[in-house]
């Protein structure tokens, strides 16, 4: 099955030649071959543009022009792709290893609109749940450079909101998630290795994202925000519970048993 899907991965880079280099080379190195390449620079100065000519021919499409960020440049990769599938895997990011989008996309839980994964990073790895909820997307989102998006996703729902700069990818995922005939599916497969050096992690942005974020849930939530906000904190207040009663050994427990 897996060599039947045919796969769109796009690449968005600005200035790290570094984390672009790595990034190629991991798909280059990729036992999965139907797929084609897409690089959205965003007119790099430092040696980047130099990396993606070294590598054109195994491009299908490129670019090295000003953009307005991250989310103009995948949505400019979103229209000159022609996949079956989508995967966002922008500079410094790559894939887990050589045999990462065979085993992904051969997976029996490979079926589905949105197919989630797992990554690693520099530290450890982070998982995803197989069952997501109207409120999941309030508390966190999930992982767009370990997620295939079939093509049909962005002809339905159009592409990537620029009024959240910092969280277009997390309003999409809601936005498709409330759409209710859109299929999302997790794949227990550590995907990539996410780089978490990018400016959404940076400690110094952390009050401009917080200050989007509510923006962004109010918008795509509407109406629904307070009740997904009220179900959340009771979660969240169900969720401290002492570590040594009863409860907690319970629930440390099945965590556990989750992870296995």
């Amino acid at each position: 099955m897996s060599e039947q899907v045919f796969l769109s991965i796009i690449t968005v880079n600005f200035n790290n030649a570094v984390g672009l280099k790595k990034t190629v080379q991991s798909v280059l190195d990729q036992d999965f071959k139907n797929w084609e390449y897409l690089i959205i620079d965003g007119g790099s100065t430092d040696g980047s543009k130099e990396i993606i000519e070294a590598n054109a021919t195994s491009l299908s499409h490129w670019v090295s022009e000003p953009d307005e960020g991250i989310y103009h440049a995948m949505n400019k990769g979103i229209a000159k792709a022609e996949g079956e599938y989508l995967l966002f895997l922008n500079s410094g990011d790559f894939l887990a290893d050589t045999t990462a989008l065979s085993r992904f996309i051969g997976h029996q839980s490979f079926t589905g609109d949105i197919i989630y994964g797992d990554y690693l990073f520099a530290e450890g790895s982070k998982k995803y749940p197989d069952e997501l909820y109207p409120a999941y997307f309030m508390k966190t989102s999930l992982p767009h450079q370990s997620t295939l998006f079939k093509t049909s996703v962005f002809d339905k729902l159009g592409s990537y909101d620029l009024q959240f700069p910092m969280g277009a990818d997390r309003a999409f995922y809601i936005k498709a998630y409330l759409a209710d005939n859109i299929k999302f599916a997790h794949v227990p497969v550590f995907l990539t290795h996410f780089d978490l050096s990018g400016i959404s992690n940076d400690p110094e942005w952390k009050s401009r994202k917080l200050s989007e974020d509510e923006r962004l849930l109010k918008h795509c939530y509407g109406g629904m925000y307070h009740e997904m906000k009220a179900e959340i904190e009771q979660e969240l207040q169900e969720s401290r519970v002492p570590k040594y009663s009863a409860k907690g050994i319970l629930k440390r427990l099945k965590k556990r048993l989750r992870d296995l």
